[in-house]
């Protein structure tokens, strides 16, 4: 059958998003001249609609998709109108979801799959390449070689101009991510205090980065600060983007930005805890993951919920976090 207008449909934050990169690749290589649109939060799917990437990034909110998730649904016409315009539609879907594909297929769309959006609990795979897998099974996907995300001129200037606003003096800035999604993943305060004076001796200007999640994150570490350091305040995924562009470097923890710095090839150490580096690693040429190897993690999100001792992220030392900067640093070209 023709595949002139393929969907896909994810839902999830900005990591999940940007994990979608490397598939999305691979489908283009499979069809270079389709209309391939992709489904979620628009504004993490718009940073996707580039050169290699989907064409149109659509809002989840009020496209319909809600109805489709009721058993026996009575869908309306607008929705099925805007469904059926696609050959070919795949849906990253949690297992409950049973109902979506057999939504989609009643609203005139030929082809339908549903993935589950992470590999089944028994397989250590990593969520990128289960998902070139899921497509590639359904030849949906073609190998590539990977790409950077591309970043244009206009993201590179307001990227420059907002850290301008900072008083960097022409630095390229090492971008420091203290939040994350969850504060269950995200290293001690302290710790990331202790950091930035380090990173300062070898000769790097540290500014914290703080999206809109991240307030408190940041004023913790500014707080732990005899000296405070400058913070960016990034509102949306494209400013993010930007910023991440006119970085020398990124630390973080297991979080979206450090999905985005990765995809965008700069160098990234990502601090991981409770969530397991096999699956959730951000993916790019110059990534560092630093841990600390116990027993209990990774773990499930209610036992992370459950926990108070923090001992996965606790048993980070600073000096690790400082030797995978280095080592990406020493790998960087002047």
């Amino acid at each position: 059958m023709e595949r002139n207008r393929i969907l896909i449909i994810r839902t999830g934050g900005l990591g999940d998003t940007i994990l979608l990169w490397p598939a999305i690749q691979c489908m283009r290589q499979r069809f270079p001249t389709a209309q391939i649109d992709l489904m979620g939060n628009r504004e993490s799917c718009e940073l996707l609609a580039v050169e290699g990437g989907v064409d149109l990034a659509i809002d989840v909110e009020g496209s319909g998709l809600h109805y489709l998730f009721e058993i026996s649904a009575s869908l309306p016409d607008k929705v099925c109108t805007s469904f059926q315009s696609y050959d070919t539609v795949v849906a990253f879907a949690a297992p409950g979801d049973y109902a979506l594909a057999e939504n989609l297929s009643a609203c005139g769309v030929g082809e339908v799959h549903a993935f589950l959006p992470y590999p089944v609990q028994a397989d250590t795979i990593h969520i990128a390449d289960h998902t070139i897998n899921s497509l590639a099974g359904v030849d949906l996907a073609r190998p590539v070689e990977p790409a950077l995300l591309p970043v244009s001129k206009t993201e590179s200037e307001d990227g420059r101009r907002k850290l301008d606003q900072l008083d960097l003096a022409g630095h390229k800035p090492a971008l420091i991510a203290p939040g994350s999604g969850s504060t269950s993943k995200n290293w001690a305060a302290q710790s990331w205090a202790e950091l930035l004076p380090g990173l300062e001796q070898e000769g790097r200007r540290p500014v914290l980065l703080q999206g809109p999640a991240d307030a408190e994150s940041v004023e913790q570490v500014q707080n732990c600060l005899e000296n405070p350091v400058p913070v960016l305040v990034s509102n949306s995924a494209r400013e993010l983007k930007g910023a991440l562009a006119q970085a020398v470097l990124f630390v973080g923890n297991d979080s979206g930005p450090a999905h985005l710095a990765a995809a965008l090839g700069i160098p990234t150490v990502a601090i991981f805890g409770p969530s397991d580096p096999l699956l959730w690693s951000p993916k790019g040429p110059q990534v560092e993951i630093v841990q600390k190897p116990v027993a209990c993690a990774p773990c499930e999100a209610d036992s992370r919920r459950a926990c108070h001792e923090r001992i996965c992220l606790d048993g980070v030392e600073v000096d690790q976090v400082l030797a995978g900067c280095r080592e990406l640093l020493s790998r960087a070209p002047n």
